[in-house]
């Protein structure tokens, strides 16, 4: 939310929890067109946790955005 300025999920207000565990987060072009598209796909992967979370670690996540940037 911090980078795009718009929540990951379409929120349901009385179920939360239900929403993040049911939901898949929308990606970032749908949201805004303001990232560049390598940093969106960064992040679009590190909003993944269905079926298993893309990013294993926090190195690995480091590393990709600063190679979407550079």
């Amino acid at each position: 939310m911090i980078i795009t300025g718009y929540s990951p999920r379409n929120w349901q207000a009385q179920h939360l929890f239900l929403t993040v565990l049911k939901n898949d987060a929308v990606p970032v072009p749908d949201r805004t067109s303001a990232i560049p598209q390598p940093l969106a796909t960064v992040i679009d992967r590190a909003l993944i946790d269905n079926p298993d979370i893309y990013y294993k670690s926090a190195a690995e996540f480091k590393q990709a955005l600063f190679n979407s940037i550079s």
